[in-house]
């Protein structure tokens, strides 16, 4: 194979540090995430006015925002996961025009092609959204069992669409594969 000229091996640094960037930004975001959910755990639990609320009915005006904005975050950090994509998909397609396939094999460009292509980290996401959603989904429940009346039938399948359709919804909107650039370029 020939060799990659100073622009190459310059552009190949470049962009592992722009990765590298990436990756801590969306750290970020998950500490972001579960910030708000600390901060709505302590508020719970240094109330005795806020646990009164969230046994009425009008607590649906805080925990379905909350869920809105957790799997948010987790939108945002999958749309960074697919720039860090991105950018591993263009090392890998330089990696291949410099390299043998032998040696292309042992490099961690061709490694974490392979995670996106299975959906390894995409998987994370989702499930590390719906765990930071439990909670949410506790209270939920959570006031049904302390508020359960039989005329309050409608309540009860209000929570459950809720925890269903959220679920259902993330699993859309965070499980999707990653795409590799080059196919919609070349219309793979």
């Amino acid at each position: 194979m020939n060799e990659p000229n100073k622009f190459v091996r310059e552009y190949f640094i470049q962009t592992r540090k722009e990765i590298d960037t990436e990756k801590r930004e969306r750290d970020q975001i998950l500490n972001f995430a579960v910030l708000i959910l600390g901060a709505i755990g302590f508020a719970i639990f240094q109330s005795e006015t806020a646990q009164e609320f969230l046994q009425q009915p009008k607590a649906l005006t805080v925990e379905l925002p909350a869920l809105v904005i957790i799997t948010s975050l987790f939108w945002i950090r999958r749309k960074k996961l697919q720039q860090i994509a991105d950018r591993w998909f263009v090392l890998h397609r330089l990696a291949e025009r410099y390299f043998d396939k032998e040696d292309i094999e042992m490099m961690l460009e061709e490694i974490v092609l392979k995670k996106f292509l299975k959906r390894t980290y995409v998987r994370k996401d989702f499930f590390l959204n719906i765990a930071l959603c439990l909670p949410i989904y506790g209270l939920l429940i959570l006031q049904l069992l302390d508020g359960f009346h039989k005329d309050q039938l409608w309540r009860t399948i209000f929570i459950i669409i809720i925890v269903i359709l959220h679920s259902i919804f993330s699993f859309f909107l965070l499980y999707i594969k990653l795409k590799n650039p080059f196919s919609q370029i070349e219309g793979d």
